[in-house]
């Protein structure tokens, strides 16, 4: 039980960025936010469908018009941070796949942890998209990749932020990801405006999104692997440390138990002479011990009485 809570809980505090770490949804383990995606999946490929089946589908035109612009104004603000201010990701460490120290809270690390938590919060923001084919019941553009798209990426950004929210190559993603949003809701917009002559590009925007799907296919597992076996090293590193520690507080523990005299309070390797008061024949010079009653426990006894 002890090790299975360090690594639903313990792990995760130990391994977390102290910077980001007290934000909304960000305390603890991953569970807040894999309880919204599982929530997410549930409600999109099973519960939604079943409360629309007799139901009539919802003209959602002006929210979702709203809805689009607003995201055309995130992406297009984090695309534009990485780009602009952080000189192409270089500012953020996008090369460096060594994890950032925690010790700095300079504003502009600040708000690069600051931008990255926003950043997931509009990862959740992108799930109301399917909810809005379910209440307008577009079932069939609910498919699995769609799905699998919006339920992985929110997971996969909260480990990522919560270890490394002041940059590294996980920004590889906000930068691509960000640039083809602002794109693909420029064009959501445009098409619920009924503006369809303007949106004749459309198969450059699935191109763009499947160019996207590769990349990240490719790229994404080895960021990954190389985090995780940088947090591997020193994870372990931090646990061998521990162990020494403990073993040279045991090695102390040990000596001054050796040292220490039981009963008599004698030194051990000094020699003291004991006389019973009530037998002067009982006095005795016990060596290198200690004598509990009339038991030598093993140590050399010297009767006085004897030696005379």
């Amino acid at each position: 039980m002890e090790t299975l809570r360090y690594y639903m809980f313990d792990f995760w505090e130990q391994e977390s960025d102290k910077r980001i770490s007290d934000y909304p949804l960000m305390k603890g383990g991953p569970w807040i936010a894999w309880s919204i995606v599982i929530t997410y999946v549930y409600f999109v490929t099973s519960l939604g469908p079943k409360l629309m089946k007799n139901r009539q589908s919802m003209n959602l035109q002006w929210l979702i018009v709203t809805y689009n612009l607003l995201m055309i104004l995130i992406n297009g603000y984090f695309f534009y941070q990485i780009m602009i201010p952080y000189r192409f990701g270089i500012d953020i460490k996008i090369w460096d796949f060594q994890r950032t120290e925690q010790i700095d809270h300079s504003p502009r690390t600040m708000h690069i942890c600051l931008l990255s938590y926003l950043y997931l919060i509009s990862k959740y923001m992108d799930l109301a998209e399917t909810i809005f084919f379910v209440l307008r019941k577009k079932f069939n553009q609910i498919t699995s990749l769609h799905v699998y798209h919006h339920a992985i990426v929110p997971i996969l950004v909260h480990m990522f932020i919560k270890v490394s929210p002041a940059g590294g190559p996980g920004a590889m993603f906000p930068l691509l990801n960000s640039f083809i949003h602002t794109i693909m809701y420029i064009y959501y917009t445009l098409s619920a405006l009924g503006l369809r002559r303007y949106t004749w590009w459309k198969k450059y925007v699935t191109q763009l999104q499947l160019t996207q799907f590769v990349i990240f296919g490719i790229i994404q597992p080895v960021i990954f692997f190389a985090m995780f076996f940088s947090f591997y090293k020193r994870a372990y590193r931090l646990s061998s440390d521990k162990r020494q520690r403990q073993s040279k507080t045991m090695n102390i523990m040990d000596t001054i138990d050796t040292n220490t005299n039981n009963n008599n309070k004698m030194t051990n390797g000094s020699t003291e002479t004991i006389i019973n008061a009530d037998d002067e024949d009982n006095n005795r010079i016990c060596q290198n011990g200690h004598i509990n009653g009339n038991k030598t426990n093993g140590h050399i006894v010297v009767d006085n009485k004897k030696n005379e």
